[in-house]
């Protein structure tokens, strides 16, 4: 019987052990990120009633470090080397090679990707990918008509235009206590459609991104 006991207990203790341990490997992080894009010639389509459409490969860039600024943040919950994450990206796009139609075509306050991911450890890495939606904020100039800002949700510009993926890997430094420094490349695909003047935009974007920024783990 005491020997019985004795294996039940040192079960019990193993058990206990266990768990102690597994809640040990949970932690909620939090991280923001500046980041740099390249942006991929990829096709846009403007539409307008009673004009023919503009159909261009279309060079885009970013400026990323002008106001509002390009940023990723992000809120993981890890448990056992896994995580669940909800992630934003701030991403802008100005039309490069504007035709004759286009005055200005922008989305600037932004192409935001808000995406639900998937993260992994793997060794001294983090590897994730993802997906959600783009809300979009296009500003725009088409053949002398402005499109207005003052709609969309809430009247603030934004409309949920498309799907959007992402994958990644990065690099986390431990800097003091629980604070670390992230070194990400990312690359992300999303498609738009959006509102112009009489008609609409449709686009794809995707994205090579250089991110790096401050995180800090919760255990």
């Amino acid at each position: 019987m005491s020997r019985c006991l004795g294996q039940y207990v040192v079960s019990i203790l193993g058990l206990l052990m266990f768990l102690d341990e597994a809640e040990a490997q949970r932690k909620l992080t939090f991280e923001l990120c500046g980041m740099v894009p390249y942006n991929v010639p990829m096709r846009l389509v403007i539409r307008q009633s009673d004009v023919p459409d503009v159909d261009i490969i279309a060079r885009y860039y970013s400026k990323p470090f002008e106001a509002p600024f390009c940023w990723v943040w992000r809120i993981g919950w890890w448990s056992d080397q896994r995580s669940w994450e909800l992630q934003a990206i701030h991403h802008k796009l100005y039309l490069e090679n504007k035709p004759a139609e286009v005055e200005s075509f922008s989305i600037s306050h932004g192409l935001n990707l808000i995406t639900i991911n998937r993260g992994w450890q793997a060794g001294d890495y983090v590897v994730r990918t993802g997906a959600g939606i783009v809300l979009a904020h296009p500003e725009s100039t088409i053949r002398g008509k402005p499109f207005p800002e003052n709609q969309g949700i809430f009247g603030m510009g934004y409309y949920v235009s498309g799907p959007a993926l992402v994958a990644g890997g990065a690099k986390q430094l431990r800097l003091v206590s629980d604070l670390f420094l992230t070194l990400e490349v990312m690359a992300a695909l999303s498609h738009a459609d959006v509102p112009v003047k009489d008609g609409n935009a449709s686009l794809f974007n995707a994205v090579f991104q250089l991110n790096f920024g401050l995180g800090y783990a919760v255990n």
